[in-house]
């Protein structure tokens, strides 16, 4: 890692956001949220508990610990009523590696 230049976070900034990026991601249910997301749709508490076939009370903690962590956005999609929180990765945050995975 290069040191930081004078317009540049500074490294200790870096290395905590490091951290928390990696600890967010290292458990095996909040990986499984971030993949579901992933596909760029946003989803609800239910719709993800559904899939990852989880209790929605531990779905709900886990994506707390993501928002925290600045991985996924809440969101209102236009097409609900505003009664249901639904998540995303934010624009631009995830990228397609060569093999197209």
């Amino acid at each position: 890692m290069a040191l930081p230049t004078s317009d540049a976070l500074p490294l200790a900034t870096v290395l905590t956001d490091s951290v928390k990026l990696l600890w967010a991601l290292g458990d095996r249910v909040r990986h499984g949220i971030v993949r579901e997301l992933a596909s760029g749709e946003a989803l609800n508490v239910q719709t993800l508990a559904l899939r990852l076939k989880e209790d929605p009370d531990l779905i709900s903690k886990h994506l707390r610990v993501l928002r925290e962590a600045g991985v996924i956005l809440r969101v209102r999609p236009p097409d609900t009523d505003g009664r249901q929180q639904f998540h995303e990765v934010p624009a631009g945050t995830l990228r397609t590696l060569p093999d197209g995975r």
